[in-house]
């Protein structure tokens, strides 16, 4: 139904029936498309000629803003539930390799690390060789009036021998224990991966969330909000020159006292002249008689 206009400057609220003026508001083919579906929500017979006014489209703009608070909430949470599912998904126990592995291991196991660790390095190599200079001097040279191995050397070879057959499974052990710690490394460093992977991907939705519906619904609110201030500042212009307008009415009402002032002293003057007349002749009529 089209607003019932009083004149052409003035029409009637949809909400309550009041006459307000056009520039008091707006008609509702002129609104916002998410203040229409608030206002035809409440209204479902009115149409787009229909005039709203300020007032009534501050409290709708307010419902609006009210909305879109709670949606963005909603959507917060719903963002916030996904990522702490998939990161519950993703909640991967991590170890210290290194303790774990020292809560395991045996006294052998530790026996062969030692071992492998003195074996590989110029401590082992310099005293080996010194050793076996050693002995071929003794027993070539017969120094000491002793020659308990002659060239070439049967005795050494077999020490040799019994020596490399002995750290050979040493080693092996201690590189078992190397490879089991390499893979626990691997293991522990893919599912920190993993958890890094979800983590990132969720601050990537996050982000994504935060720059497409979070800014989008941003841009909405300061519009509406803009669009309240416009219409705050119309009503404090209509105030403005409503307040002019009875500046003047009223400094006319004084120039009309002030005439009427006037008129009424020179009716006072009037008056005493015509009664200073009169005193004049009646004094003129009781001298005559006398």
């Amino acid at each position: 139904m089209a607003p019932t206009p009083i004149n052409k400057n003035k029409v009637v609220c949809l909400v309550n029936g009041r006459v307000h003026r056009r520039s008091g508001g707006d008609f509702l083919e002129n609104l916002d498309p998410s203040l229409q579906t608030v206002i035809m929500r409440d209204y479902p017979e009115a149409t787009s000629h229909d005039f709203i006014c300020n007032e009534h489209q501050v409290k709708f703009r307010l419902e609006v803003l009210d909305t879109l608070f709670h949606l963005d909430l909603q959507k917060n949470f719903t963002v916030n539930d996904l990522l702490n599912e998939e990161l519950t998904k993703a909640n991967f126990e991590i170890h210290d390799v290194e303790e774990q592995l020292q809560t395991q291991e045996t006294i052998g196991e530790r026996v062969a690390d030692k071992v492998t660790e003195f074996v590989g390095s110029w401590a082992f190599i310099l005293t080996y060789l010194g050793i076996l200079v050693v002995w071929m001097f003794v027993n070539v040279s017969g120094i000491f009036g002793v020659e308990w191995d002659k060239y070439p050397f049967i005795l050494l070879n077999l020490f040799l021998s019994i020596t490399a057959a002995m750290q050979a499974p040493l080693i092996m052990m201690s590189q078992n224990r190397a490879a089991h710690h390499d893979r626990l490394s691997a293991k522990n460093d893919f599912q920190v991966n993993v958890k890094s992977e979800k983590g990132v991907a969720a601050l990537h939705e996050k982000l994504d969330h935060l720059m497409m519906d979070d800014q989008a619904s941003n841009m909405q609110i300061q519009k509406i909000q803009t669009e309240m201030l416009g219409d705050i500042q119309i009503l404090l212009n209509e105030v403005y020159q409503q307040n002019q307008d009875i500046r003047e009415r009223l400094d006319d009402v004084e120039d009309q006292l002030d005439d009427f002032e006037e008129t009424f002293d020179s009716f006072e003057e009037t008056l005493d002249s015509i009664e200073e007349n009169t005193d004049d002749e009646e004094e003129e009529g009781m001298a005559n008689a006398d």
